[in-house]
């Protein structure tokens, strides 16, 4: 098991509520402005209701430097992509030209179980085709340009881990191919497909697949002492799979008019649509998301440093959208903020209490930590006053001091204990606890 550092699937489980059919907006609003003075996240957050926008907000920009945004500021919205490019092959097949039980083999034969893999398999994640964002274990080889031929060499080195319908996987490598096969179904790019078929039909002006024009768009930040940009994808390595930039209003107006059967039929979108009786995650281009009973439709995306979510209840005619490009307060959490209040359930605001430590009282805790019982070695370093851990391939990230020998880093959920001593540290994360040795 890893330090998460990012994540993609955003599912919420809880039990029963009722609906306020009055969003306390202004009680939102306070919640976003806590995240704001506390300087724990950067981003922007739409709600819908009934198809109109009740609440709109673009948060924490003042605490970058030499950053200029406005409302049509774009932000990159991660694995929403898949979604829709699964609604592109949902369009193909209304139109004859592709069926759910089509053959990978009929359009990329190379690939190793293409003559058993269907359309339908790419769609839900049951291809047992890998993940060619992640090379040899590494998440960056994607932050420079590659060619298409690279990426595939890549797919097919990494083949399946099962057969088709035998297990379910989240497959970045599926939704690569989906993509490359709208293009060769339409005859053309995938930008110009998404412009024609989605953008302009629904005066989206702020939703596009990604090229070299397009403008305006929020870049991902990390947090190091203060805001600082982050080396995210070369996007156009990602082009069907994480490539499209919005509007978190834009993002809302999609989901809305897709459910509104305005660019497919009723059929499509409930083929799209997963088995929440069944708590299945993956449908055919839409994750589940529920919150206690309510049942949410969307799906969540992940860049290095941009976490996106957009969902729609169709029973309560709601739509939430946001994007935080700088997180330090966990994107679920915000969204369990926002679902709480909406739903009039009592929430009580993060406490996001830390101390402060002199340099000199941080360098018993310096070293690295290793256990037989966790794969990565944790490096512990400082910086000044700051002290800081990273895991074996991951980057570093700062922790915060809430007693003299326990840290925190909120985004990863994660908290470490030292025991100087003994020359130990309690790594807890997610409920999972790990006591690690000093080498």
């Amino acid at each position: 098991m890893k330090l998460k550092l990012i994540t993609t699937v955003t599912t919420f489980l809880f039990s029963l509520p009722i609906f306020a059919q009055n969003i306390d907006v202004q009680k939102i609003d306070s919640f976003v402005s806590h995240i704001e003075n506390s300087n724990r996240g950067i981003g922007s957050v739409s709600i819908f209701k009934e198809g109109k926008e009740v609440y709109n907000r673009s948060f924490g920009q003042s605490k970058l430097e030499n950053v200029q945004y406005n409302a049509e500021t774009k932000y990159q919205i991660g694995s929403i992509t898949k979604m829709i490019t699964a609604t592109l092959i949902f369009e193909l097949i209304e139109n004859s030209k592709l069926r759910l039980d089509d053959k990978l083999s009929k359009f990329y034969p190379n690939i190793p179980s293409s003559d058993k893999i269907t359309i339908k398999n790419l769609l839900e994640h049951s291809s047992g085709l890998g993940d060619f964002t992640m090379k040899n274990d590494s998440i960056f080889w994607l932050t420079k340009k590659v060619s298409e031929n690279e990426i595939f060499e890549e797919i097919i080195e990494q083949g399946v881990a099962f057969q088709p319908n035998e297990g379910i996987a989240y497959s970045n490598s599926g939704y690569y191919v989906l993509r490359k096969i709208v293009e060769k179904l339409n005859k053309k790019d995938y930008a110009t497909i998404v412009a024609e078929k989605i953008a302009k039909p629904l005066n989206l002006k702020n939703f596009s697949s990604i090229t070299p024009k397009t403008k305006n768009i929020f870049l991902s930040y990390g947090y190091n002492d203060k805001w600082e940009k982050i080396t995210d994808f070369d996007f156009s390595n990602v082009v069907g799979v994480g490539d499209i930039v919005s509007t978190t209003k834009d993002l809302n107006i999609f989901l809305y008019n897709l459910f509104q059967l305005k660019i497919l039929k009723k059929e499509s979108v409930e083929q799209m649509k997963s088995d929440y009786t069944q708590k299945e995650a993956f449908g055919r281009g839409f994750m589940f998301i529920s919150f206690y009973e309510n049942v949410f439709y969307g799906h969540g995306g992940d860049t290095y440093g941009t976490h996106s979510l957009v969902s729609y209840n169709d029973k309560d005619n709601l739509g939430l959208a946001f994007a935080i490009n700088g997180e330090r307060f966990p994107h679920n959490d915000f969204a369990i903020g926002i679902f709480s209040i909406i739903y009039g359930k009592d929430y009580e605001f993060p406490i996001f209490n830390t101390i402060s430590l002199k340099s000199e009282d941080l360098n018993k805790f310096l070293g690295t930590y290793s256990s037989p019982n966790f794969p990565l070695k944790i490096s512990i370093t400082k910086e000044g006053n700051t002290l800081k851990g990273q895991g074996t391939g991951q980057p570093a990230f700062i922790l915060e001091a809430f007693e003299t020998n326990k840290f925190k880093f909120d985004q990863a959920r994660l908290q470490l204990e030292f025991l100087p001593e003994e020359n130990k540290m309690i790594l807890n994360q997610g409920g999972m606890k790990v006591e690690m040795n000093k080498e």
